[in-house]
């Protein structure tokens, strides 16, 4: 979609929003002059004084317009959750178990699947086997993990290296569905990437203006044998400028013991392919390789770090945690997404809140607009109520003109806004406004309709709305007839 036609339909949206406004305003009149006689006193009063009043339908445009708005963007930041929410839960673990952080003294009896001393996963396999079957598991996957760092001809880039079982992997995550190229059947037998690659000739390393390299240059053709495979994501390819069949080496901090401390590990690994899962974050922080590879490389023997878990209903997993943690003991600690990702979803969840109080001043700006326009009301209408509390009406009479004139007005407006919202978001829902995928991810504006943030703003635009007739009502009320008929 071409920037004219967004505009075009910006401007017939913003069009369709003041026509509403207009229409509202009309029915309300026509709707006064059919059910008049019927209404109180107080009510028909009301209306006949803010019938033809410009000013009023202004403050009904102003409160609908704040109403409107604010229904629009929290529905976009309800999408973006949404859209981060799908994100995590169709590339991440709904529920992962690891035997990390826990006090495991005295429990040995109970069960030895896990290393106390290096939070480790030890006979993995029968954990692996029980959580499948748990009632709700989708599948389970085990997984070996550690901080690298990727040496590649132009850059480096920190990753987190998984070693996984594509198959058992398939059943928890989508990851290895998001391949955009290469293939995953290159992490079970690199010799078919090794063939395809033979041969190849790589880009040559830019220039080195260093005394010393921290690491050999490889050379500029691949080197004639089988090397494991490594799949990366979209920003890991840009970053590292790399292609399929590419070597990099895999540098771990966790090596072994040298004469002068610690000596780093590596080894050289072939690129098999790259992911793109929507995240930027897991794009650009996470690869992948065989299970053994990774045990191998990471000098984890037959251990795992973690076993990730699918389910078939990812938003109530407490059953299913909790029948985990029976079935695999108290040395190993289940967690579910909503744990894992707490203090993201807080952030968003509060950063939700904030933007609905401060946009709740665009309500209270528009209600000022209700408040002149009473005030001045009850400035010219001084004589006639003079002469209404001449012919018996009290002043709680006179005060409840005013007050229902205001209240008139906060509905029409918020329930104007609500509706000019709710077709705006469904407009952005149907129709798309695109935005740059290279930055955000996503290509167009996401929008999640939600009935109980719309419920939230009409009933805040009318408690808003109420209070601004407090003063206006109290002026009204406080007129006596003399002081009504002193300027005529």
């Amino acid at each position: 979609m071409d920037i004219t036609r967004v505009i075009l339909y910006v401007v017939a949206i913003i069009a369709g929003g003041l026509l509403i406004n207009i229409g509202a305003w009309l029915v309300l009149v026509r709707l006064v002059d059919r059910v008049g006689s019927k209404l109180k006193f107080h009510k028909f009063v009301a209306v006949r004084y803010l019938r033809g009043r410009f000013i009023g339908l202004l403050a009904i445009i102003g409160v609908s317009v704040s109403s409107c708005t604010l229904t629009t963007v929290l529905s976009v930041m309800g999408g973006f959750s949404d859209d981060l929410k799908q994100k995590i839960l169709s590339t991440n673990a709904h529920i992962v178990v690891d035997a990390f952080g826990r006090d495991m003294s005295g429990l040995a009896a109970e069960t030895d699947a896990a290393d106390s001393t290096l939070g480790q996963m030890t006979h993995w396999r029968d954990v692996v086997s029980a959580i499948r079957q748990v009632p709700g598991v989708k599948g389970a996957a085990p997984i070996v993990q550690g901080e690298v760092m990727l040496n590649a001809r132009t850059n480096n880039n920190s990753v987190l290296l998984k070693g996984v079982e594509p198959a058992s992997l398939n059943s928890v995550s989508g990851v290895f569905a998001t391949i955009e190229e290469g293939d995953v059947r290159y992490l079970l037998d690199p010799a078919l990437l090794f063939h395809r690659t033979r041969g190849r000739k790589q880009a040559a390393a830019p220039p080195d203006d260093t005394a010393e390299n921290d690491f050999d240059a490889p050379p500029l053709l691949p080197k004639q044998k089988v090397l494991p495979a490594i799949i990366v994501g979209r920003e890991t390819m840009r970053s590292l400028r790399l292609m399929v069949g590419d070597e990099v080496n895999i540098i771990s901090p966790l090596g072994d013991i040298g004469p002068t401390g610690v000596i780093p590990r590596s080894r050289p690994f072939r690129v098999g392919g790259s992911f793109f899962s929507g995240m930027y974050a897991f794009d650009e922080r996470y690869a992948y390789t065989s299970i053994k590879d990774a045990q191998q490389f990471l000098n984890k023997g037959d251990h795992i770090s973690e076993i990730h878990i699918a389910v078939h209903d990812p938003e109530h997993t407490e059953s299913v945690v909790a029948a985990i943690s029976q079935a695999t003991g108290k040395r190993l600690r289940v967690r579910p997404w909503q744990e894992l990702n707490a203090e993201l979803f807080a952030a968003l969840k509060l950063e939700k809140v904030v933007m609905f109080i401060f946009l709740s001043f665009a309500t209270l700006v528009a209600s000022f607009c209700i408040i002149a326009t009473l005030t001045m009301l009850v400035l010219e209408k001084g004589a006639e109520i003079a002469v209404l509390l001449t012919i018996g009406a009290t002043p709680k009479d006179i005060s409840k003109i005013f007050r229902f004139e205001g209240i008139l007005i906060g509905v029409a407006g918020s329930l104007t806004g609500l509706l000019n919202g709710f077709l705006l978001c469904m407009a952005l829902q149907h129709i798309g406004l695109p935005i740059p995928p290279e930055v955000w991810y996503i290509d167009k504006l996401p929008v999640d309709i939600s009935a109980v943030e719309f419920l939230a703003v009409g009933v805040a635009s009318l408690l808003i709305t109420t209070l601004a007739t407090v003063h206006p009502t109290r002026v009204a009320s406080g007129i006596t007839p003399v002081e009504g008929l002193k300027n005529d």
